[in-house]
Parts: C-alpha cells; sequence; structure tokens
C-alpha cells in the first residue's frame, strides 16, 4: 500500500511538471507568434491603390484644369472611375487601423466628388468641369493626408507608438516597452525641430505646443518604464497616444 501510494505521489509530480513544461512552451510559442505579427507591411502607411490614383489625379490636376482642356477630362473621367473603385477592396496596413472611420469618410466625400465631376461632363458645363475637377483634386489630397501626416517626422514616431500601444502595452512585453520608449524619445527630438512649410506657418505655434505637451508626457511614461509599475505604465502610454493624436490633429 505505502508503495502504491509512492508511486501515484511519483507519478502526480512528473505530470504537473510535464503540465508546467508544456504551459511554458505554449507561452514562449505565443511571445514569438506575437513579435512575428510586426512586420514592416503593418508598419508601413502606404496604400498602392491611392498611388495608382494619382496617375490619373495628376493629369487632371496639372494639365486639363490649367489648360481648360475639356476634352482631356472627359477622357480621364473612365480610368479615374476605375481606379476610384479600386480604393475599396484596399486593405489598410496595421499601423492605419485607427484611422479607417477617417479614410471611410473621406473615401465617400471622393466618389461625390467623382460623381459631380461626371454630372458637369453630362452636362457640358465647362465652368462647372473645372470647378470639379479643383473639388475632386482636393478631395484625394485629403485622403491622402490621411496615411500619412504632413511631417515626416511625425510618421517616424507613430511608426513607434503604434507597436507600442497595439503590441508591446497589450502583452505587458515590459523589455520591447522601454526598448520603444528609448525610440519615441530619439524620434522626439527631431519632430522638435520641425519647422512646418510657409503654407502652414500659422499653425507653428500650436504644433509647438502640441509637441511639447506630447514630450512632457513622453517623459513621465519614461520615469513609469523604469518603476516597472504596470498601472502607471498603462495610463502614461494613454496619454502619450492621446498627445500624438492632438499633435497630428493640428493639421485637420
Amino acid at each position: 500500500m505505502r508503495i502504491l501510494r509512492y508511486l501515484v505521489t511519483v507519478f502526480l509530480g512528473v505530470a504537473c511538471v510535464m503540465l508546467l513544461f508544456s504551459c511554458q512552451q505554449e507561452e514562449i510559442v505565443q511571445a514569438d507568434e506575437t513579435q512575428a505579427e510586426i512586420s514592416e507591411v503593418d508598419l508601413d502607411a502606404d496604400i498602392p491603390a491611392l498611388h495608382n490614383l494619382h496617375g490619373v489625379v495628376y493629369p487632371l490636376w496639372h494639365d486639363a484644369y490649367p489648360e481648360k482642356d475639356y476634352a482631356l477630362i472627359k477622357e480621364l473621367i473612365p480610368e479615374a472611375d476605375a481606379l476610384t473603385q479600386r480604393l475599396d477592396e484596399a486593405e489598410l496596413p496595421g499601423i492605419l487601423r485607427d484611422k479607417k472611420p477617417e479614410w471611410e469618410k473621406a473615401k465617400e466625400n471622393l466618389k461625390m466628388s467623382l460623381q459631380a465631376l461626371h454630372d458637369a461632363v453630362d452636362e457640358d458645363d465647362q465652368k462647372a468641369m473645372l470647378d470639379q475637377v479643383e473639388v475632386f483634386h482636393a478631395a484625394f489630397e485629403r485622403l491622402a493626408r490621411i496615411i500619412r501626416p504632413v511631417v515626416p517626422e511625425l510618421d517616424a514616431f507613430h511608426r513607434e507608438m503604434y507597436k507600442l500601444y497595439h503590441y508591446y502595452l497589450p502583452n505587458y512585453d515590459l523589455e520591447n516597452i522601454r526598448l520603444t520608449v528609448d525610440a519615441m524619445q530619439e524620434k522626439l527630438l527631431p519632430l522638435k525641430a520641425v519647422q512646418l512649410p510657409q503654407r502652414l506657418a500659422e499653425k507653428q505655434e500650436q504644433f509647438d505646443a502640441a509637441v511639447q505637451e506630447l514630450e512632457s508626457f513622453l517623459g513621465d511614461l519614461a520615469k513609469d518604464v523604469n518603476t516597472g509599475d504596470k498601472n502607471s505604465i498603462e495610463e502614461s502610454v494613454e496619454k502619450v497616444h492621446t498627445a500624438y493624436q492632438k499633435t497630428e490633429a493640428v493639421f485637420d
């Protein structure tokens, strides 16, 4: 009887060790899978279909519009239709997931402007054709600005923010959180030195104030990361994320 109890105890002990080992292996595999999910495709705020559409927007705006070439406008309409339609098939990369509602709204606005251009062509209203080419171009520019910040340095910062907010924080990967916060502080230095182009000069003060606030919250996050306090880190990341969004909204 004593031998039987001993064998049962040994069996249960071995089973527990095997179960623990299996769980650890599963955690390792899951961690590896999480890391593998972050790809350059996810981090690249690029949509090829929009580039293709630019191929028809450019001659409409830079050739047909200034030259009042109504025949060229009519000639380019079918291509504009086809390329605009392909935007519906385009998938936003991971880094643009938060912008999907804004993207969809701007895309519908683009379609409406194209339909208005159609109406002008159908009525052979030359003034309306020119007006609607201008509106269509503006709608395209709005769509393009959604996927690319006006300031490249802000885009570089966003790449790090995306990894932190959507991958490392949800999994509480403290080592990568620390590394990413360091990278964000490096990206902030050129962002602080940005001088906006002349057409946006009136926004310089607002932009600088937003970046200063972003720097302040990022500094708080760096301190929290050093303590390893999960709740404080989560709260600070949210503040940094909100400050980033406010900085980006300067150009809305």
